[in-house]
Formats: structure tokens, sequence, C-alpha cells
């Protein structure tokens, strides 16, 4: 992460935003495990002021609930930004003055009006009591804990009819935590903007690009899909994963991917098994009447507001009822009720590896990759050879200190789409590896290539990162060989 916000710093000529960290296609879940927030990063670069360093460590945990707050709506981010206009850290301004503010707000980003209730989205002529009331049953009762359980902090409160924090900071502070919240809210809003129906994605702005290799997507990390009976999950964008060409015309708008987390739908033609990665296509209320024998995502409101969902196939009775059927028969069939809504609609099951380009693995989490399990014996090696799917993997370790002189090998990116790798001592062209390393293409071989700058990290075994598919362009030498390989 820090190098990553170094070299997007050195780009721009100034300090990244979190929105620019973001597009930039940074993990920041891994960002967040490393540093707790993305303020707590930005202070340990060295980018911080006297004021903000002031805000921060007085109320960091709050900035951090802005930063990872569930959202299925954006009414949370609209909400603290039309408390940021109203100056509402000097005054805390009345529930009625905040939820007019928010109607303006969303006057001026259209594209997410689509969240408001429809009989209140013609926004000039809605009546200010009927808004009040729906922004005071949303996110005002979000933010002063109405949805929370047991004991949580609760970062507003109502008195007197006025919506203020529970937290105070200094006069000298105010400044700079205004512009450390809408900087959080900034990227809360992008983040959000993907999930956003399709009708309106002209107001959408295009984080990802499309290439002939494929698209980037966003991955939901912590929306885990059950297959099985409902389960909570967070609906929220913390970073994209490439996929390659092959599903057909994808738009990060509407397709995005999740994971499944169960067993409930293991059987039938197009078996889901548990923490497989699934392609799926976010639906409109257009395509209510399409749904019949479609496999989807299905999604419902438990007693507190959070949200939960379940994959099921979707049938109707004569009578037009619609039925939630699992496809292992262990499963009970669900009725579908008011409070159910369809989200998504599966388009496939994804290989492991069409999404773990850029990513990082421990050696043991490798095998499973490719289905396999993970042994010492085999896997401990550079050059892991999988005959039955016919594929090579490569492990490069780039800095070899340590090793013995023998076992040094060469290897180091020549360029952007190129590497020099250096094969084990007794691979010549005329070994059976050295020939399917060379003609691996006409074999129909895949060969991978997993990288690491360093063996160890923090005192512990460091991950390699996927690099991806590479495909031979040359090579020389004997005993070892060294090769060339080019990758996208």
């Amino acid at each position: 992460s820090a190098k990553a916000y170094q070299t997007l710093k050195d780009s721009l000529g100034r300090r990244p935003t979190l929105s620019e960290f973001y597009r930039s296609g940074e993990s920041l879940q891994k960002m967040r495990q490393q540093y707790g927030q993305w303020w707590r990063l930005v202070q340990d670069q060295g980018d911080l002021g006297h004021s903000e360093v002031g805000a921060l460590e007085t109320i960091g945990d709050f900035l951090r609930e802005i930063e990872i707050t569930p959202m299925t709506k954006s009414f949370k981010a609209v909400l603290l930004e039309a408390f940021l206009e109203v100056d509402g850290l000097r005054s805390p301004p009345a529930v009625d003055a905040l939820s007019i503010q928010a109607l303006k707000v969303f006057r001026r980003r259209p594209g997410f009006i689509i969240d408001i209730r429809e009989e209140l989205r013609d926004l000039e002529h809605v009546s200010s009591n009927a808004w009040v009331n729906y922004w005071k049953g949303n996110p005002i009762k979000a933010w002063i804990g109405g949805n929370k359980k047991g004991d949580q902090q609760r970062w507003f409160e109502i008195k007197r009819g006025v919506f203020q924090p529970t937290f105070t900071v200094t006069e000298n502070q105010i400044e700079a935590l205004e512009l450390m919240i809408q900087e959080v809210v900034d990227y809360r809003l992008a983040a959000y903007a993907p999930r956003l129906p399709v009708a309106n994605k002209e107001n959408i702005i295009p984080f990802s690009k499309a290439g002939s290799e494929g698209i980037e997507l966003p991955f939901f990390p912590n929306l885990r899909i059950a297959c099985g009976h409902f389960r909570e999950g967070s609906a929220d964008v913390d970073e994209y994963r490439r996929i390659g060409s092959g599903y057909g015309r994808l738009d990060p708008a509407r397709h995005f991917i999740a994971r499944a987390i169960g067993d409930s739908m293991n059987g039938g033609k197009r078996p889901v098994n548990d923490g497989d990665y699934l392609l799926l296509e976010r639906l409109g209320s257009d395509h209510a009447g399409s749904i019949t024998g479609s496999t989807l995502v299905i999604e419902r409101q438990d007693v507190t507001g959070d949200n939960q969902y379940v994959l099921r196939v979707v049938t109707k009775t004569p009578d037009g009822r619609y039925i939630l059927k699992a496809t292992n028969s262990e499963y009970p069939d669900l009725q579908a009720n008011a409070e159910m809504r369809t989200l998504a609609r599966l388009m496939a099951v994804l290989n492991p590896l069409d999404v773990a380009v850029g990513q990082e693995f421990k050696r043991e989490e490798i095998p499973l990759l490719f289905r396999e399990t993970f042994s010492p014996g085999n896997w401990h090696s550079g050059h892991v050879v999988l005959q039955d799917k016919k594929a090579h993997v490569l492990l490069v370790t780039i800095n070899k200190q340590g090793k013995s002189a023998e076992h040094r090998y060469q290897d180091y990116f020549v360029d952007a789409t190129h590497f020099h790798w250096q094969s084990q001592n007794n691979t010549s062209p005329e070994s059976k590896r050295g020939k399917e390393l060379i003609n691996h293409e006409r074999l129909g071989i895949n060969v991978h290539l997993f990288v690491r700058e360093h063996k160890l990290a923090s005192g512990k075994a460091a991950p390699f990162r996927y690099v991806g598919q590479v495909r031979y362009q040359s090579h020389e030498g004997s005993s070892p060989m060294s090769f060339i390989w080019s990758f996208e």
C-alpha cells in the first residue's frame, strides 16, 4: 500500500486522495489490514498537517467508520455531505433543515436519485413533510444508532430537534476535519456509483477500462452470497478484479464479482460450490418479468436493517407465487415474499485463475487456484508441473539472498510485459520439462507465473503475486536454460 501510494503521489505531483487511490486499482481491504484506515496510511507517509493529526487522534474511529460503514443505499454519505454543507460541526442543524439540505445534494447528484423511494423521486415537487419523514427514517436513524446492535458507538444524536455529533473537536481542528470527512464521503459515493442501475449509467464515473484481453469488474470481498440460508453481507466495492475475455460484453456498471459460501446450489447442470467466484449481473425493475428459471441472488433486510443474501433458482407456480429452489435436495424451498427483492442474476462460475491476476497468495494457497491440494514435497519447488491440468507453475523469488550460488537463478522483469526466468539446473532443451516449456502453446500447456521480491516479509514467508499466464518468446543455454516470457 505504501509503495502504491508513493507511486501515485509521484505521478500526481501531490498527495493522492482516497478516491484516486481507490481508482488506481489498489486493494483498500489490504490497506486497512495494514493501517486500519486511509488516514493512518497518509499519516505514515508524512502527509498530514498538525491540525489533521490532531483531528485524527481525537476522532480517528469516526473517520474509519465513515470509510467502512455498510451502505445499502447512498444515504449515509449524502447525509454527511449535507451536514458539512450546513457547517454542522460548528452549528449542529435542526433535523428538518438537514433533511432539506440532503434533498439539495440529490438534485446536484441526479445519478443517485434512483435510491429514493419511487413516489418521492420528483425532487422539485416532493412535499417537505413527506421528504423529512422519509429522511428521518433512513440515514438519520442509521447515524444515531437506530440500526446498530448492542452497545456499538453512536456518532450522532438528536437533542431538542437538533442533529449533533456525540464527539467534540477543537475549533482549530474543524476545518481540517471537514476536509477529511469530505474526502472519505467522495470515495464512498465513487465506490457506490457502480451499484446504480444501468439506466443511470450516464451518471456513473467510468472507473474501469475495458480492453481486448478482458475487463475490470467490481469485486465485493465481503459480499458472501449464501448457498444455504440467508446470510449477512456488505455490498461495498473495495477493489476491482480483471477477468479475461470469453464472457461476452461486460459492463462494470451492471456486472460484478462475489464469492459463494455454502453448498445448497452444488447440484444440477450448473453447480455452485463453496468458495466459487461468481460473475453476476445486477437486475433492475425492468427485468422483473424474465426471472423465472434463472439463478438469482435474492436480497432481504433482517430486523436490524442489515442486508442478507441467498442464491436460488426462481420458479413460478400456476397460481402466480414465486418459489426459491436449491439444487441440493437437502435444502427446503423458500417462498418469496414482499420483503425480498432480486439483486442479480448468475451469469457464470469463474475459474479462480480468472480473478487472481495481480493478487497475492501464500504458497499454500496457490494450489487451491488449480483445485489441487497443497503438499510441501511438490509445492516448495520453484517449478511445479501439474500433468493432469496441463499446467506449469513458476514460483519465483527475485531476491535470492541467502541462497547458495548454484541456486541463485537470474530472474527479473525485463520490462512491463516481459520476464527473464532461469530454469532449475537440470532442465535442458532436450529434457521433458524443457520441451514442454518451449512448445507449451502447441502442446496446449499453460504456464503460470507467480513472483515475489523477497522470501520473507515481517519475519514470515512472503506471499507471491500472480502475474498471470505467460507465453514463450525465446530461450538460450542449457542446464540451466534462460527463458524470456511475455505477459499482458
